[in-house]
């Protein structure tokens, strides 16, 4: 039964990592309304995308058309306007939850194919789960605060005419498949548990 909970976790987390990969590349967590007519046309964690705008603050009048990576010289005199505090956390934190999500899927994957000890199993997966854990709370966070300053009229122009897009849409896809890999093996490991005090009952460790 352990070991079915654990394949399935895998499955999930494999399935969140890819969905985390995509909209952390994404550039279309933002995108404006086709027929709204704005200066701003898509961005994502990464790249920023304008028809033909002009900052207001900037006296020289630069127009910006394309797409462009954030840190390019392009977007250089208004990077600190794309870049405010709180959208360099969620950079942050999106960055930190991939880097994790990778590290701990990859020893998953060694436990099912049994490259690991297995009276460690208990352990590594609980261990695992509450990486996973950690993971969802971050995410959450990431999500809410993304999701509220979007809607910041001193960031984006006419916040009224952008939504969230498939970007922002596959990371919560990502954590809602993190939580319950993160609940299947945290269930792995106690069933493991539950086994090792069957097979050992007169361990201290067990009792």
């Amino acid at each position: 039964m352990a070991e079915k909970k654990s394949v399935v976790g895998l499955i999930f987390a494999i399935a969140a990592v890819a969905f985390m990969v995509g909209s952390f590349a994404s550039p279309y967590w933002i995108e404006s309304f086709s027929k709204s007519e704005n200066r701003f046309v898509k961005c994502g964690l990464w790249e920023f995308c304008f028809n033909d705008y002009t900052f207001w603050k900037d006296y020289n009048g630069k127009r910006y058309l394309g797409c462009w990576y954030i840190f390019s010289d392009q977007y250089r005199p208004i990077w600190e306007w794309l870049s405010p505090p709180w959208f360099i956390v969620c950079q942050v934190m999106v960055s930190v939850c991939l880097l994790f999500h990778v590290i701990i899927t990859f020893v998953l994957i060694l436990m099912v194919l049994n490259c690991l000890p297995y009276y460690l199993k208990e352990v590594i997966l609980m261990g695992i789960s509450f990486v996973y854990f950690f993971v969802v709370l971050v995410g959450f966070i990431e999500m809410v605060l993304f999701g509220v300053k979007k809607e910041d009229r001193g960031w984006m122009p006419r916040p009224d005419q952008n939504y969230l897009s498939w970007g922002y849409g596959f990371f919560v896809i990502s954590i809602i498949f993190t939580l319950i890999a993160a609940v299947l093996l945290l269930l792995a490991g106690r069933s493991i548990k539950n086994e090792l005090r069957e097979d050992y009952p007169h361990k201290n460790y067990y009792k």
